[in-house]
């Protein structure tokens, strides 16, 4: 934000030798100097300001009514030629200034200012009286400049860093990524305080949108990663894949959580969409804890509400498995997919009766089709035995594996079915 025409004019007349400044260079200057700058040192100049880069040598002068003035302020250096009715302005960065020197004579007094990649600039000094003082500011702050930008690069690069690990998971690599960018942010503060300059505010502005920076792209990426978990989750959820769906909303929450922590810590808003998300969160945990029980359920319905064997036995296989998941899911975790294990265990029991039952039934249909196509198409018929034999094995599996039914039976029919079915077509 710039100044007011009077605000302005008070702020270049900061002290020292050089007096009210001239109406032209307030003028000139009227834009360009920003409502949070420090003007420290205002130098009135005469004659022109030469630059000579790569042998040639180009001037700026100064009109028989203008004046000229180098203005010092805590982000640049800025050489002004003016009249009432045009003005020239040659601003420079503290971080663009490669060297400061006076030439104080007693009859005349320069300033000269190597630029980085731009040449020298000369400018003659109409009072003295504050230049050496200026040059040494212009040094000290070109130096701290220098340093401090220097280390907040360093700080971006360690933050976008520390993103990139966050994103891929990659946790213990972000943290040494952030420590690293939260010591330099120190550095940086330690710089600001060994040069015998007041702190530039640009510079503490521009330390604290580095520190905002890091925090800023820690929450994003922690919402992203979090955001990623949670469809990863998502899917383990629907294969069934119940623990590692646990363990990725579990992440996703923890990713959630630190990053409301940091906005909360930190002058970055906490973005509205983390408790959102957290609310969403809890509610698929809680669905996640009641499903495989849920999904036996509506299995049992199923195998109940149907008259067709084959449709029966793979809807009881369903209720098995789901009621498999709830006894066995989660173990290493908090979760408790079970609820009552002891009902839940008899529930298992009978649905693995059931289901032995119901294979041994169709494997009787089967025969039965079988035996229909024996003569005529033996082929179709050494199909419907192999199909039988086959839910008589998963029938003995569930036998011996619960000590249900009676394996031995089971295992005689499946082994007469197996001669009958070598012996079609002899």
């Amino acid at each position: 934000m710039s100044l007011t025409r009077n605000a302005l004019r008070e702020k270049l007349a900061p002290g020292g030798a050089a007096g009210e400044p001239d109406e032209a260079v307030v003028g000139a200057l009227d834009g360009y100097i920003d409502a949070d700058e420090q003007i420290n040192y205002r130098l009135p100049g005469k004659g022109a300001v030469v630059r000579e880069e790569a042998g040639q040598t180009h001037e700026t002068t100064v009109p028989g009514n203008g004046s000229a003035a180098a203005v010092v302020t805590d982000r640049k250096l800025l050489f002004v030629v003016a009249t009432g009715e045009q003005s020239s302005r040659i601003a420079i960065s503290y971080t663009e200034i490669k060297d400061v020197d006076a030439k104080d004579g007693l009859l005349r007094s320069k300033l000269t200012v190597e630029v980085w990649g731009a040449g020298e600039y000369r400018f003659k000094i109409a009072d003295s009286s504050d230049l050496g003082a200026a040059v040494q500011y212009l040094q000290e702050s070109s130096e701290c400049w220098d340093r401090v930008i220097a280390t907040l690069d360093d700080v971006r690069e360690r933050t976008a860093e520390m993103g990139e690990r966050i994103e891929a998971g990659e946790l213990e690599a972000a943290r040494e990524q952030r420590e690293a960018a939260t010591a330099k942010l120190g550095k940086a503060r330690e710089y600001l305080t060994r040069f015998e300059i007041d702190p530039p505010t640009a510079l503490q502005t521009k330390i604290s949108e580095a520190e905002r920076e890091r925090d800023r792209t820690e929450i994003r990426t922690r919402i992203a990663r979090a955001e990623t978990l949670i469809t990863e989750a998502t899917h383990h959820t629907e294969t069934r894949e119940y623990t590692q769906a646990y363990r990725k909303f579990w992440y996703a929450r923890d990713h959630l959580e630190t990053a409301q922590s940091i906005a909360r810590e930190s002058s970055v808003p906490e973005p509205p969409e983390i408790d959102a998300k957290l609310d969403t969160l809890q509610t698929r945990l809680s669905h996640l804890e009641v499903r495989p029980r849920a999904l036996a359920q509506q299995a049992c319905e199923r195998a109940e509400g149907t008259d067709k064997l084959p449709v029966e036995v793979e809807a009881w296989q369903s209720a098995f498995e789901h009621y498999r998941d709830a006894l066995t899911a989660g173990w290493g975790t908090d979760i408790d997919f079970s609820g009552d294990v002891d009902q839940l265990r008899s529930q298992t029991e009978t649905v693995v009766k059931t289901l032995i039952d119901r294979r041994q039934d169709l494997a009787e249909q089967l025969e039965l089709a079988g035996d229909k196509h024996r003569r005529g198409h033996p082929d179709t018929a050494r199909e419907r035995y192999d199909e039988a034999i086959d839910q008589l094995e998963a029938a003995l599996q569930l036998a011996r594996e619960f000590r249900s039914g009676d394996p031995d039976a089971i295992e005689t029919e499946r082994d007469r079915l197996g001669s009958k079915r070598y012996n079609v077509g002899s």
